[in-house]
């Protein structure tokens, strides 16, 4: 889990709770945090939620991090519950346990075993899908095709190409509102830094320096969705790179097993005692259709990213601790200003659902849509493409829609 952090400055409000807005209109809130107006009656929300899926992202992530935390609300619960638009009404999971654990722990008394029975039944207007991306592709296809009007999905986005092509085409042709788990689109600090690249305050973006060792599927959305934020969402045509196997000195001894290629069947398996096959990756570039170029680094920390421009630098260093611009101004080396972002406002979370909400009232397209997701999905399949074919260069799209890895 990346955390989101706040550059120095000026403390950042409270967002462990409700914006004062919402507590001075509606006077206290009532269970499940909905609004209760001063006569003493509940305010209706304007868009009925579900959620698919009861784990971490979906609401119990709260539990691990501490009361007064900025990150809060993190979890997709908590983050519909402080907005005063949104009221979920139910959730699925498959797993019984762990959706009495997530019933007890929120309060939830409407909660089915089958996404499918909850979305004809309660007719949500929005739905989280926040289940393992193994087991993503299907609720996000179904809830496309059965009235859902707009979807967070958690990422990474699914488990092959061939299902990421369904899954575009269901929200295509049904023109649902869709933003995937990224944070860092929607954090406040990143997007100063975007704004600020895109004014020109660096000149022409020619490299990005991406640093942080991770996984492909489950967690690399973060670095390949912000690298194409940064640099203004450009296409996407070639990468080379390769992954972390069994034995690499690099990492010898990964919390989670290396995954074996299974070449037959060409899909990635899961080690024993694993349900998922998310192999991690070492070095990788991406070219861009700007003629830009990011360098993904492994390297063990918190998250930094460098954006060299031709006149000058916008970094962020320690995921999202400080964020700050240098431009040369002369010949003379010394001839330099440098300009701190400071970045205030509401989580990642809650703005990624405030930019369905505006996507769903205004028809316009949400930051993270469906075909600016799918540039980093195809990113990521083609980095294990490189890999497989040991380190050669695999234009963008891919061809090869069919190489399977199940991620979390």
């Amino acid at each position: 889990m990346f955390h989101v952090k706040h550059s120095q400055g000026s403390p950042p409000p409270a967002l462990g709770k409700p914006p004062p807005q919402r507590v001075a209109a509606a006077g206290r809130l009532g269970e499940h945090g909905a609004a209760v107006g001063q006569g003493g009656g509940l305010m209706a929300a304007r868009y009925r939620v579900a959620i698919i899926g009861t784990g971490r992202m979906g609401g119990l992530i709260e539990d691990e991090i501490p009361l007064g935390d900025p990150n809060l609300p993190y979890g997709h619960f908590s983050a519909y519950e402080y907005i005063e638009e949104t009221e979920v009404v139910a959730v699925a999971n498959r797993g019984a346990e762990r959706l009495q654990r997530f019933s007890e722990r929120f309060g939830v008394t409407n909660t089915y075993l089958d996404y499918r029975e909850m979305i004809d039944k309660e007719q949500p207007d929005i739905v989280s899908v926040t289940t393992p991306s193994f087991a993503r592709a299907e609720p996000l296809i179904y809830c496309a095709e059965h009235g859902v009007r707009a979807i967070y999905s958690e990422k990474g986005l699914c488990a092959s190409l061939a299902e990421a092509d369904r899954i575009r085409d269901a929200m295509t042709r049904n023109g649902v509102a869709f933003n995937w788990g990224a944070m860092r689109r929607h954090n406040v600090g990143f997007r100063l830094m975007a704004d600020a690249i895109a004014a020109g305050e660096i000149g022409e973006p020619e490299a990005v320096l991406m640093l942080t060792y991770t996984d492909l599927i489950k967690h690399h959305p973060h670095t390949l969705d912000l690298v194409s934020m940064l640099l203004g969402d450009p296409q996407p045509q070639w990468v080379s790179g390769r992954l972390i196997e069994a034995g690499d000195p690099f990492d010898p001894e990964p919390r989670r097993a290396h995954p074996e290629f299974d070449a037959e069947n060409h899909r990635y398996l899961p080690s024993p005692g694993w349900e998922v096959a998310d192999p991690y990756v070492g070095h990788f570039q991406v070219g861009y259709a700007n003629g830009a170029v990011g360098y993904f680094i492994p390297h063990r920390g918190f998250l930094d990213v460098h954006v060299l421009g031709s006149e000058g630098t916008a970094y962020s260093l320690d995921n999202g601790l400080m964020f700050e611009l240098r431009r040369s101004t002369g010949s003379n080396p010394d001839d330099v200003t440098t300009r701190k972002l400071y970045a205030q406002g509401e989580t990642p979370t809650v703005n990624t659902i405030r930019d369905l909400i505006n996507s769903l009232e205004t028809g316009e397209p949400t930051r993270g849509n469906i075909d600016v997701t799918m540039q980093s999905v195809e990113v990521q399949f083609a980095v294990a493409h490189s890999h497989l074919a040991g380190g050669a260069r695999v234009e963008v799209p891919v061809a090869d829609r069919s190489l399977y890895i199940p991620g979390g």
